[in-house]
């Protein structure tokens, strides 16, 4: 359960979703069904016992609520933070999620993540792969910069995010090892302090 040897990042993603459901927001923000809210619970009961240091999640709401289920589970209500880097590529141009205060709604210990682009307003592109290549290494970066070994971080994104994200913490070309991942499977990869990095378990 503990590897003070290694930072280790569980990408998990979200629970089903309606693309017809989102209720004023953007169309590429979809809401939950019924069994995604199910998902997000079964989740978090799951997790409970895990020990985790630190949740960031996407600010699109789909990926926040199933954030929330495995943070409710922990019963000490731990900060969830939001990274608009972590939304789904090829989103609305100008949309980058949910606001910190309509997130709020759902669950109160919540704050925006500083900027992974170097400036106060959160504004980059996701069209291309190119884009999201970059937007990939900027979270890989940013966690482990702020995060040390025998930390446990979960991020919680979207199945084309994550065909970015998982591959650049491996350190291999996204879209060259591909990855079908499942509604709120986890994938948890080991920065290791040997220099090495492990893929620890695959769409669980």
């Amino acid at each position: 359960m503990e590897n003070k040897d290694c930072l280790e990042i569980i990408f998990i993603r979200h629970a089903e979703t309606d693309y017809d459901d989102w209720q004023g927001r953007d169309p590429s923000d979809g809401e939950l069904t019924a069994r995604g809210e199910e998902q997000c619970n079964e989740l978090g009961e799951k997790l409970k016992e895990l020990p985790i240091d630190a949740y960031i999640t996407s600010s699109l709401l789909r990926a926040f609520k199933t954030a929330v289920g495995v943070c409710k589970a922990k019963g000490d209500e731990p900060l969830l933070e939001i990274c608009p880097e972590l939304i789904e590529c090829g989103c609305t141009p100008g949309y980058f999620g949910c606001s910190e205060e309509y997130l709020n709604c759902y669950y109160k210990n919540t704050r925006l993540c500083e900027s992974l682009y170097g400036s106060g307003k959160h504004s980059f592109p996701c069209a291309t792969k190119e884009d999201n290549d970059i937007r990939a290494q900027k979270v890989i970066d940013y966690i482990k910069k702020r995060f040390t070994f025998g930390e446990r971080v979960a991020v919680f994104s979207h199945h084309g995010m994550l065909e970015h994200l998982i591959p650049t913490a491996l350190g291999v070309e996204p879209h060259v090892f591909r990855f079908s991942l499942k509604n709120v499977s986890v994938t948890a990869v080991s920065f290791c302090s040997d220099g090495n990095v492990v893929l620890r378990c695959v769409n669980i």
